[in-house]
């Protein structure tokens, strides 16, 4: 992140000749949530090299033919789920976007399993700004902290399935899951897709951050967080004991989960939160409400209570799941 400070303060001395970062131009472009500095910053220096790294992995596994093998060791355990093995297909990708993965889930054989693994890739998977992030908070919190995390997301992905499993009507299809042979990767096909993948995210994520931004930073400077942090405080100081400034983030991953996950390391990064505080609301941030492009997904796909439901369920497992780590810790 040196790189980033080092180019926040290189636009702050370009803009603040023109515009005071107190005025309603300057925070809309150089403020804490600015298009100038937040945007930028955010997506290259801290999520663009973390999310390329997880694609190049993806295809690695992809090109190399594990993933049919890793599908056909996970099949049984999926059972537990009402899932087969090619449901590790949607959730790999997952972790690199969720909007993709719940397309991604028509190769899974009946409409009840396309159920299961859109509502565990709308709570318990995190998105690839998200997993960047985790991977960050891997040297920045307490080691036992970063494996209750871990444990907990886990907890959480499993019973939910199993619940799924066992309150949906139906049964699971067999399915036949081929192994074909490895291969040795075609390392050149491999960083071409990556580049792809790349450029996508870029594509489909700046303007989302630009908008995102200007959205954040005009209810910043109206004082409408201030406003949302009062009427939150309830929930976020008095039951999940974390900073009422928490509420930004929450807002924010509304928008857009990458947002919320920017937003998050900033304030961390400023030392706005204590470990245990680190930890709530990094569990909170990961089951919360999945982006309003998978919704709108679910939502084409006629799925609309179904989108619905998962929307409402995640904000209360999220902040139960979260209340609840906060009641062990504190």
């Amino acid at each position: 992140m040196e790189l980033g400070n080092y180019y926040i303060s290189l636009i702050k001395g370009i803009v603040t000749p023109f515009f005071s970062e107190d005025s309603f131009w300057g925070n809309l472009l150089i403020g804490q949530y600015g298009i100038l500095t937040m945007t930028p910053a955010y997506l290259f220096a801290l999520l663009l090299p973390l999310v390329t790294g997880f694609y190049f992995l993806q295809h690695l596994l992809d090109e190399s033919y594990l993933f049919p093998r890793i599908a056909k060791y996970l099949n049984k355990p999926f059972h537990l789920l009402g899932l087969n093995g090619n449901a590790i297909v949607p959730f790999v990708l997952g972790l690199g976007c969720v909007t993709v993965a719940l397309v991604s889930t028509t190769i899974l054989g009946s409409k009840r399993e396309r159920l299961i693994a859109s509502a565990l890739l709308c709570i318990a998977v995190p998105c690839s700004a998200q997993v960047a992030i985790i991977f960050s908070f891997a040297f920045l919190l307490n080691r036992n902290y970063f494996l209750l995390y871990i444990l907990v997301i886990i907890c959480v992905f499993l019973l939910l399935g199993c619940l799924l499993n066992l309150l949906l009507p139906g049964t699971l299809q067999p399915a036949v899951l081929p192994t074909p042979p490895l291969r040795f990767p075609d390392l050149k096909k491999i960083t071409k897709n990556t580049a792809g993948e790349a450029v996508s995210f870029l594509r489909d994520t700046v303007p989302a951050f630009v908008f995102g931004g200007m959205a954040v930073s005009i209810l910043d400077y109206y004082n409408g967080f201030m406003r949302l942090r009062e009427w939150c405080a309830p929930i976020t100081v008095s039951f999940l004991r974390i900073p009422e400034n928490a509420t930004n983030l929450f807002v924010m991953s509304i928008i857009k989960r990458d947002l919320g996950a920017a937003g998050f390391y900033s304030m961390v990064s400023n030392g706005s939160f204590t470990q245990k505080e680190i930890l709530i609301t990094l569990i909170v941030l990961t089951l919360f409400v999945p982006c309003f492009a998978s919704q709108m997904i679910l939502f084409k796909q006629g799925k609309a209570l179904t989108a619905t439901l998962i929307w409402i369920g995640s904000f209360v497992i999220a902040f139960s799941v979260g209340g609840l780590v906060s009641w062990l810790l504190y």
